[in-house]
C-alpha cells in the first residue's frame, strides 16, 4: 500500500491559553496542501519483527523517535494479533517547517495499517490515538480545512475561504530551523484573540496581513531576522499576503499570478525547498 501523507499550513495561529496540563489552547485554519511525503506499507510476510526504512530529507532521528514507528507501537499496544510490518518512507516535506510532515506520516501510518490488517477502527477511533502522537496529528486523519482548537485536536470543519479559490500558493523552506518547544517557551499568549479567526478569515485577502496573525512570527523572527526579510521579498514580488506556517520556519505566500514566472523571484528561491500550487475549492 503506497499513500502521500502531504503537508498543511495554517491561516492564522493564536496562541491563547497554557493549560495546567503543560499544552496551550490554539485557534487556527488548517488547510492541506499538496507537498507530500510518500510512505509504503505491506505485511511482512516471513519476517520476525517490523522493518523502517527511511530516506529523502529524514535527516538523523533514531527510528524509535519517528512518528511512524511510534504509531506502529501505539496500534500494537491496543491490537497485538498485528503481524510484522514492512515500512518505507520518503521524506519530501521539510522538517522543522510548521508544514506537519512529521504529523503526516503518523496519521497515515495509522490509516494503513487500519486498513492493511482491517482492524475496523473508525474515524473518531483514529483521531484519538492520533491525539496521542501529537497535537497536530488528529487532522491529517480527515485532511480537510477545519477550525482548529483545544491543544489541536479539536477540529471543527470550515469552508475554505472563497478568496483562495484560483490563488497560487507557494511555500518556501530557509535552511535554518527552530524547534515546536523551543517556540512555546517564548511566545506570547493572547487570549483576547480568541474566537475571531473564522470571522477574520472572510475578509478580503489584502486585509489580511493585518488581521490575520500567527504568535509565533514575533518569537521566530527575533531569532532569525532573514525571515522577516524573506517575507517582505515575497510581499515586494506582489504576494497578496504572506506568512510563517505553524512554529516552523517555512513561508507561504498567496498570489494572483503564478509567481515564478518572475524570473528574480525563481533565482532568489534557487537552492531552497520549495512548493507551488493553484488552490481550488
Amino acid at each position: 500500500m503506497i499513500l502521500h501523507p502531504h503537508a498543511k499550513i495554517n491561516l492564522g495561529l493564536r496562541i491563547l491559553h497554557r493549560r495546567p496540563d503543560g499544552y496551550h489552547d490554539i485557534e487556527s485554519c488548517m488547510l492541506p496542501i499538496g507537498w507530500a511525503d510518500q510512505l509504503a506499507v505491506e505485511i511482512a510476510t516471513g519476517a520476525a519483527e517490523d522493518s523502517y526504512e527511511i530516506a529523502g530529507l529524514a535527516g538523523e532521528l533514531p527510528i524509535e523517535r519517528n512518528l511512524i514507528y511510534k504509531a506502529v507501537q501505539l496500534l500494537r499496544a491496543h491490537h497485538r494479533d498485528i503481524p510484522p510490518l514492512r515500512l518505507k518512507l520518503e521524506k519530501r516535506i521539510p522538517s522543522e517547517a510548521g508544514l506537519g510532515g512529521g504529523s503526516a506520516d503518523a496519521a497515515y501510518t495509522l490509516l494503513a495499517v487500519n486498513e492493511l490488517c482491517h482492524l475496523g477502527l473508525a474515524t473518531a477511533q483514529l483521531e484519538t490515538l492520533a491525539g496521542e502522537l501529537g497535537s497536530d496529528c488528529p487532522f491529517f486523519i480527515q485532511s480537510r480545512p477545519v477550525l482548529v482548537t483545544g491543544r489541536g485536536e479539536k477540529l471543527t470543519p470550515l469552508t475554505m475561504p472563497s478568496a483562495l479559490h484560483g490563488k497560487w500558493l507557494l511555500v518556501v523552506k530557509p535552511p535554518i530551523g527552530m524547534s515546536t518547544a523551543e517556540a512555546y517557551r517564548q511566545v506570547i499568549r493572547h487570549p483576547e484573540a480568541e474566537g475571531k479567526l473564522a470571522t477574520l478569515l472572510e475578509r478580503p485577502i489584502g486585509e489580511w496581513r493585518e488581521l490575520i496573525v500567527n504568535d509565533f512570527e514575533p518569537v521566530v523572527f527575533a531569532h532569525y531576522p532573514e525571515l522577516a526579510a524573506l517575507r517582505d521579498k515575497l510581499y515586494h514580488h506582489g504576494a497578496l499576503y504572506a506568512a510563517m506556517s505553524g512554529s516552523g520556519t517555512a513561508l507561504y505566500a498567496l498570489f494572483t499570478d503564478n509567481p515564478l514566472s518572475s524570473t528574480s523571484l525563481t533565482a532568489h528561491f534557487a537552492d531552497l525547498p520549495v512548493w507551488l500550487e493553484r488552490l481550488s475549492l
